[in-house]
């Protein structure tokens, strides 16, 4: 096409809006779609090289007008009132001009396409922010628990540290307390007597508050050591009736042992195992009055068997649940009532746990409770409390 024979064709298309214009060319055989600024949308065509060149060389009228007639034909259908031109800019490179719905859908399309990638990359910013956050605050949670957890630990090695310091005055206290006691008896000085078992009895008590604090924060540090050594359980349980009686006479209950025959030797930390049972049988002398407290004992192949039953004040489902959180009893009004720190059932469980076993409760308020202790009858090594 003669130089000015184009622009006189491009000068009369300035006259319609060209919402799009297409660029074939032949040595590299590409089609390039460009909207009005010009920006690159999409590849429509690919030619081999060799296919372009001939085409649109000598070819070169020819073939715009079939491009004309395959682009009318092709937009018509798509919505009817489509219009498309085709100028030969030489023998190597043609320029298409199009007008009319067509690329208005196309456009459309194109920028319904936008907006959504628009969108996924608005949402995919949101959610990385979100991704963010949250890194943050699972750092910061768990930089607060290391730091509670070695303040816990710093807490119970101190306490289990303090061990001797502790006990060392009080059990001089306890046992001066006792011979000035035994003076004063001896004396006959009736008022001395008592408040000298006063004395005594306060330190005592003090006593086993510290121990059980002390214990409680051995097991939370690891720093329970168990020393296992063989014994008869039989013997075991024998002490234990000398022990409690006093206390259970107390509170005019009635002690009933249920022991088999065939308890057998036991490998274990006999002290662990005493401290136990004695602080469940304890307990159930304190919860009950005028009533009954029967130990029960058998073994079943590897494993011991006790269980601690009485006619007590008994406990609900709601309080049994939460019996062996450390500080805990079953109601305000029964620390108050009955004394005591709420630590022993704790430092039980735990206890039973090194010891390879584990203690379970079963009561009814009103009615009594039933402790179940099991443990291996031969500990071989300790295990983590829980």
């Amino acid at each position: 096409m003669p130089k000015q024979a184009l622009e006189q064709s491009i000068q009369q298309l300035r006259h319609i809006m060209i919402i799009g214009m297409a660029f074939v060319g032949y040595s590299l055989g590409f089609m390039w779609f460009y909207d009005q600024v010009g920006a690159v949308i999409g590849s429509l065509l690919l030619l081999p090289v060799g296919l372009a060149a001939w085409l649109l060389g000598w070819r070169g009228g020819l073939l715009a007008a079939l491009i004309g007639i395959c682009l009318n034909i092709g937009l018509f259908l798509l919505n009817g009132s489509s219009f498309a031109e085709i100028l030969a800019l030489g023998p190597g490179l043609m320029m298409a001009f199009v007008v009319g719905g067509a690329i208005g859908w196309l456009r459309s399309l194109i920028d319904k396409i936008q907006t959504q990638t628009t969108e996924l990359q608005r949402e995919r910013e949101l959610l990385a922010n979100e991704i963010s956050q949250r890194k943050q605050i699972e750092q910061s949670l768990l930089a607060a628990k290391e730091e509670a957890e070695l303040a816990n630990r710093s807490k119970s090695q101190f306490l289990a540290m303090m061990s001797h310091e502790l006990r060392t005055p009080l059990n001089a206290i306890i046992g001066y307390s006792e011979l000035l006691q035994e003076d004063a008896e001896a004396d006959q000085l009736p008022n001395y007597v008592q408040d000298l078992s006063t004395i005594r009895n306060a330190g005592v008590h003090l006593l086993g508050l510290i121990n059980d604090v002390l214990d409680l924060s051995k097991i939370e540090a690891g720093r329970m050591e168990l020393f296992g050594q063989d014994f008869r359980a039989i013997e075991l349980i024998n002490d234990l009736e000398l022990y409690i009686q006093p206390q259970i006479a107390k509170n005019n209950n009635r002690l009933v042992l249920d022991v088999a025959k065939d308890l057998g030797v036991m490998h274990s930390d006999l002290q662990k195992l005493r401290q136990i049972l004695l602080n469940l049988l304890t307990n159930a002398s304190k919860f009950t009055q005028q009533g009954t407290i029967t130990l029960r004992a058998k073994r079943d192949g590897d494993w011991l068997h006790f269980e601690v039953v009485d006619t007590g004040i008994g406990m609900s489902s709601e309080h049994v649940a939460n019996l062996f959180q450390p500080f805990v009893q079953a109601e305000q009004s029964t620390a108050a009532r009955f004394g005591g720190t709420g630590l022993g059932l704790a430092i039980s469980r735990s206890l039973a746990r090194l010891l390879g076993g584990d203690i379970m409760v079963e009561s009814v308020l009103g009615q009594g409770s039933n402790f179940q202790l099991i443990v291996p009858a031969f500990q071989l090594a300790p295990v983590t409390a829980m």
